[in-house]
């Protein structure tokens, strides 16, 4: 009866992580063909004239105005007269990098009119547009050269004897030079047609790209990190299973390195640069730092035993005991029991681990919106705690399957003592860090349902809470169920089943993440 009862909570715990598996793929791509890349802050506002206006008098002054901080580049401002003929602003100004003066001179006239612009955003994202307005006054024209009548000279009267001096006469340049064969036209000014001039190119070659690097790095980087954590704080295990997690980190430095080489070539083809210039802009700098980081973290990793060991108790002891166990024993079950530390011959991996926190200085929001300074120390917090709880609770995860799968006891109880006193620390601190974010990033309340980036922002926050939720039902609910009985089936199978759910939540969340980066990064 107790083997039956035990399968059929299991059966149902599989079914409900299944289930919330199916439901985070269609929120995915719900989100994706819904929304497209929700680019956020920086695009195209306003501009006077207006797109589509009618204008009597002649345009001299175009002014256009952006959502965020904007530099002209390329061919910064440029108009198409009625004529088709590309006429360049004569001049730019601005005083914020937001509102932009541009004046033409010969004014616009005498029909449709069209403006384009190319401007960078604060983080050297290319963003480019084109508007058109009609212009009534008509274009001033050309009055005929008039012929002066010949000018009357009065007869000279030359002295006997002398004579006049000698002038020197430059011919004229023959004309026959400046003309073409018989039957060839003159050259003339090539035309553009007005749909030719305001057709722009949306496709953005590398946006994929680059949104695909950053998911696979993102994810490396959550679960890297947390993995460490988990591993350093948390995990007390068979040396077999200290050195498969170990593995599985170094593993993981080679996907954030990986993904940040992907990110990095497509960040290169949007700003148009080279892989040999692609780190001088901040999005192309921070897939740099990544790629190295994550080389650290797999190098520095390698070849590193656990080097302290400590026990298991006895299971009649207490929780409390478990988690200050004396060092070099065995388990009940005859197990030596182990657990890693870092030493001097870690550095590579955390030299690794600090470039990867400092790249997220020039991705995002941190470039573009409120005090840099501020906002990086603020997101390091954010990216450090939020990595600690998903890539601690996706590592809890796999360590409990893969003992339950093994017919080892699971020993859940411990474990969940363990890492919920950092988790905890964590949570608190992803609460605090993402409200100074949202406030840095969010203009007004209103953006977090009247723009695409506030609604995944706000999935986001659901997501969270939700994976939140799983963790306190595990603190408050299933662990006092642990201290009354450490290998109750039926709770060691709710525990792996909530644990599994929290772990695909919280995957969801990184990639809701890496999509919010690459729509602050393309600030269009």
């Amino acid at each position: 009866m107790r083997l039956g009862s035990h399968r059929s909570v299991q059966a149902v715990a599989v079914a409900r992580w299944r289930a919330l598996l199916v439901a985070v793929v269609l929120a995915i791509v719900a989100m994706v063909a819904g929304e497209g890349t929700a680019y956020a802050h920086t695009g195209f506002e306003s501009s006077t004239p207006a797109e589509g206006a009618t204008v009597s008098e002649p345009v001299d002054v175009v002014t256009i105005v952006f959502t965020g901080e904007a530099t002209p580049v390329g061919d910064e401002f440029i108009a198409l007269t009625p004529e088709g003929v590309l006429q360049p602003a004569s001049s730019i100004e601005t005083t914020d990098d937001m509102v932009f003066t541009v004046r033409f001179d010969p004014p616009l006239t005498g029909g449709q009119v069209g403006i384009r612009w190319n401007v960078q955003a604060a983080d050297a994202h290319p963003i480019e547009g084109a508007f058109a307005f009609t212009v009534t006054a008509p274009a001033p024209t050309t009055a005929p050269p008039t012929t002066a009548p010949p000018e009357t000279v009065a007869p000279t009267t030359v002295a006997p004897g002398t004579s006049l001096p000698a002038t020197t006469v430059t011919p004229a340049p023959d004309a026959v030079d400046d003309v073409g064969p018989p039957g060839e036209d003159a050259p003339s000014e090539a035309v553009l047609s007005l749909d030719e001039f305001l057709a722009v190119d949306d496709s953005r070659p590398g946006e994929t790209t680059a949104t695909v690097g950053r998911l696979v790095g993102f994810l490396g980087v959550a679960l890297g990190i947390g993995a460490l954590a988990f591993l350093a704080t948390a995990l007390r295990g068979r040396r077999d299973e200290v050195d498969m997690v170990r593995s599985g980190i170094r593993v993981l430095g080679v996907v954030i390195a990986i993904g940040a080489a992907i990110e990095y070539v497509g960040v290169g083809r949007i700003a148009n640069e080279s892989l040999a210039t692609g780190w001088s802009s901040a999005p192309g700098f921070a897939a740099a730092l990544r790629i190295v980081g994550g080389i650290g973290l797999a190098v520095g990793l390698a070849g590193l035993p656990p080097r302290t060991s400590a026990t298991r108790p006895a299971a009649s002891r207490s929780l409390s005991s478990a988690v200050a166990a004396p060092r070099e024993a065995r388990s009940s079950e005859g197990e030596r029991i182990v657990r890693w530390a870092p030493d001097a011959r870690s550095w590579p991996a955390f030299t690794g681990i600090a470039l990867v926190i400092v790249s997220f200085w020039f991705d995002g929001h941190t470039v573009s919106k409120g005090f840099r300074p501020l906002h990086a120390l603020v997101n390091s917090v954010h990216v450090v705690a939020g990595a600690i709880w998903v890539g601690g609770v996706v590592t809890m995860a796999a360590v409990l399957w893969s003992r339950h799968r093994a017919g080892r006891p699971t020993r859940g109880a411990e474990l969940v003592v363990r890492f919920s006193k950092i988790a905890s620390l964590a949570l608190a601190a992803v609460v605090v860090a993402g409200l100074f974010m949202a406030f840095f990033v969010l203009d007004s309340f209103g953006e977090l349902t009247g723009t695409p980036w506030g609604q995944i922002l706000l999935l986001k926050t659901v997501a969270v809470g939700l994976a939140a939720a799983g963790g306190a039902y595990n603190h408050f609910r299933l662990l006092p169920a642990l201290e009354d009985d450490p290998e109750s089936p039926d709770v060691l199978a709710e525990l792996r089943s909530t644990v599994t759910a929290e772990a695909i939540m919280l995957v969801f969340v990184v990639a809701v993440t890496a999509w919010l980066v690459a729509a602050a990064t393309a600030a269009s």
